[in-house]
């Protein structure tokens, strides 16, 4: 008798038929990297304006939720329609927001620009005395030890035939291949602006008509999916906004004070280039853990430069402001918990900085949280079809899955034993 095919043979047969595919179509895209590798790259270019749109329009949508709130209300009282009410409080929260933004960044430019150009050119006017008093320390340590002015003057001779290598040979091509590499930065970043501008016109667009896009958003899953995968993709839609809200704008907020609190100590500790180091290390707080420390350094070099022991001074006040800020100030701007340990977070901008430089590792951290968040919400579900527990504490002291099931009941004569003994 032959025996009849079962549906888990079935599934596995599929399933390894796409495991195949998958490698074969892996091997081709390997295969046709430099084409692929191109058309991901004009890709890409097209598709940055439409994410500087989105980003602009996520980092002013508080600013429209804000007037939402308060004007649509009484909008409704004294027009004909609810629509007609929400619309024209649409308009005066995208005016309000762009307002505010432009007004922020114009008190920012009128308040470090000009204190950047002063400590700027105080640098390069500093620089001379700062060569003499290096050149008079390199003499002095040269006479005292004419073991390291025989070395200094083989190193020197080298420098000298290399430079005159260089300047015979190789001089035109490193002149064209720099000429190259200033007109394709120039026209990055004109390209750059381009987008950007483009992009801050769509983000008005995306404020005005954001309901309707979510509202088709969730209409597209009623009609794709089951209502239980529908309500679970709608939740973690919620639960994603939740993390890149409280991370995105909390840590702007957190990076703001971060550089008022640095400028205020850097005044009372009378060190130069206030500004510019208070601009420097509110900018590099954006980077979780090692961004304050990533912008002491040169912060650090120019007070050494002035003055040692106030660059000691200076190294001191920001690790103290640092462990503030990581125990009081940043957990109480950041309105959600990111739901993942400093582990995840040291692992999530190591990953992020090594594949995407410096905007992987401030992104780095919301993109693993939402990514960690949906893994364990999947190992939860899992766990539950299972009829496992799903509290991690139950995990720690199993050595088989075996001692995750209840304990047996007793039979009904050791029951009515026990009873007897307690009567």
């Amino acid at each position: 008798m032959a025996k009849t095919p079962d549906r888990r043979d079935l599934h596995r047969v599929l399933k390894t038929i796409s495991v195949m595919l998958t490698l074969l179509v892996v091997v081709l895209l390997f295969a046709l990297m430099d084409g692929l590798g191109s058309a991901l790259s004009a890709l890409l270019d097209i598709c940055s304006t439409i994410a500087y749109g989105v980003l602009f329009a996520y980092l002013l949508n508080p600013f429209v939720r804000f007037v939402d709130r308060r004007l649509v209300p009484v909008l409704q009282r004294k027009m004909k329609t609810a629509q007609a009410a929400r619309r024209a409080s649409r308009v005066v929260g995208v005016v309000f927001a762009f307002l505010v933004a432009g007004l922020v960044f114009y008190l920012l430019l009128a308040a470090i620009l000009p204190q950047l150009g002063r400590s700027i050119a105080g640098i390069v006017n500093s620089l001379p005395a700062y060569y003499r008093s290096a050149e008079r320390w390199v003499l002095q340590q040269l006479e005292d030890n004419p073991e390291i002015l025989d070395y200094a003057n083989i190193i020197l001779n080298r420098v000298y035939v290399y430079l005159e290598n260089f300047l015979e040979n190789d001089l035109l091509g490193s002149i064209q291949t720099i000429a190259r590499q200033l007109t394709t930065s120039v026209y990055s970043l004109v390209v750059g602006l381009v987008n950007m501008f483009i992009g801050l016109v769509l983000s008005i667009y995306i404020l005005m008509s954001k309901d309707q896009l979510l509202a088709q958003a969730k209409k597209l899953l009623v009609a794709l999916c089951r209502p239980e995968t529908a309500d679970r993709l709608m939740d973690q839609g919620r639960q994603i906004d939740q993390i890149f809200n409280g991370f995105v704008i909390g840590k702007l907020l957190d990076s703001l004070i971060i550089g008022v609190l640095c400028y205020i100590g850097v005044l009372i500790m009378g060190a130069p280039y206030s500004v510019l180091i208070a601009t420097v290390i509110g900018v590099t707080n954006l980077i979780p853990y090692f961004g304050p420390f990533l912008g002491t350094i040169p912060c650090a070099l120019l007070i050494l430069l002035d003055n040692p022991l106030t660059c000691v001074y200076f190294v001191i006040f920001i690790v103290v402001l640092q462990q503030v800020d990581s125990n009081l100030i940043s957990p109480r701007i950041m309105s959600s918990s990111l739901g993942i340990s400093g582990f995840w977070i040291l692992v999530s901008i190591t990953l992020g900085g090594g594949l995407f430089g410096i905007v992987g590792m401030v992104i780095g951290v919301p993109v693993f949280a939402v990514l960690y968040m949906m893994v364990g919400d999947w190992i939860n579900r899992t766990l539950r079809r299972r009829g496992r527990p799903i509290a991690t504490a139950r995990y720690q002291t199993i050595r088989r899955v075996a001692d995750l099931d209840p304990p047996p009941e007793p039979p009904a004569e050791a029951r009515e034993t026990s009873q007897e003994k307690e009567e």
